[in-house]
C-alpha cells in the first residue's frame, strides 16, 4: 500500500513541462488556424470583385427587363463611368432620365475601393423593348473579369 501511495505521489508531483506530444499538437493547431487566417485575408479582395461583378449584372439585367416592359421605343440602359455606373432611361423623344437602382437610394452605384470598369462596344448600353442592345457587342472588364452582352439577343453570361 505505501508503496502505491509513492508511485501516485511522485507522478503527481513532477513538475517537469510538457510533453513532445502536447507541444506538437499545440504547434498544430498554430498552423491550423494560421492557414485559415492567411487564407481568408487574400480572398477578400476576390470576394468583393466577384460581388461588384455580379451586382453589375444582376442591374443589366434589370434594365434588360426595363426596356421590355416599357413602351416601344423607350431604352433603358446602363451608363459607365469607370468607378460607378448609373441606371437611364431613353424616352422615345431621346431625352434621358436617370432612375433608382434596385437596393439603392440612387440612380448610381459606386463600385468598392480599387475596382473600376472599362467598357467597349457603346456606352451607355441600351435595351429596347425586345432586350436587345443592339447590332454589336459590348464588353465591360471589370478588375480582369469581363462581362459581355450579346448583340442582339442580350444575352448576358
Amino acid at each position: 500500500m505505501m508503496k502505491r501511495r509513492q508511485i501516485v505521489t511522485g507522478r503527481l508531483g513532477n513538475n517537469r513541462g510538457f510533453t513532445l506530444i502536447e507541444i506538437i499538437a499545440v504547434l498544430i493547431i498554430i498552423a491550423i488556424i494560421s492557414a485559415v487566417v492567411i487564407s481568408r485575408g487574400t480572398a477578400t479582395e476576390e470576394a468583393k470583385l466577384r460581388a461588384e461583378v455580379d451586382t453589375l449584372k444582376a442591374h443589366l439585367r434589370y434594365a434588360q427587363y426595363l426596356a421590355m416592359d416599357d413602351l416601344p421605343g423607350t431604352q433603358w440602359g446602363i451608363s459607365i463611368g469607370g468607378s460607378s455606373y448609373t441606371l437611364v432611361k431613353v424616352d422615345t423623344s431621346g431625352t434621358t432620365n436617370p432612375y433608382n437602382l434596385p437596393g439603392e437610394s440612387s440612380a448610381t452605384h459606386s463600385f468598392a475601393s480599387g475596382v473600376t470598369a472599362v467598357t467597349t462596344g457603346s456606352n451607355p448600353i441600351l435595351f429596347d423593348e425586345w432586350g436587345s442592345p443592339g447590332t454589336t457587342s459590348s464588353s465591360i472588364t471589370i478588375g480582369g473579369q469581363s462581362i459581355t452582352i450579346t448583340a442582339t439577343t442580350g444575352f448576358i453570361p
